[in-house]
């Protein structure tokens, strides 16, 4: 499960976690222009992955497509995000 939501101390930025099974990792970046930008950190400290997409021509900004690439081991996915009602 992935959780985002507005950055405390950057204006224009989100700030979250994401959940696979038992680990976690912190989520920090910004959505600019319909273009996702996310950076992932396992340790809180180093990028672990990044995440790369862009906002779904007509869905009103509710569904990012894009890639998450892992830095070790070199492993990109594709993903699909979509907007959870409750947040604005």
């Amino acid at each position: 499960m992935l959780q985002l939501g507005p950055h405390p101390e950057l204006a224009e930025s989100v700030r979250g976690t994401v959940q696979r099974g038992d680990a976690s990792a912190l989520l920090s970046g910004d959505v600019d222009a319909g273009e996702l930008a996310l950076e992932e950190s396992i340790n809180g400290t180093n990028i672990s992955a990044t995440w790369t997409g862009q906002v779904v021509d007509g869905s009103c900004g509710q569904e990012i497509r894009g890639t998450w690439n892992n830095v070790h081991p070199t492993l990109s996915l594709a993903f699909v995000l979509r907007k959870q009602p409750g947040w604005q």
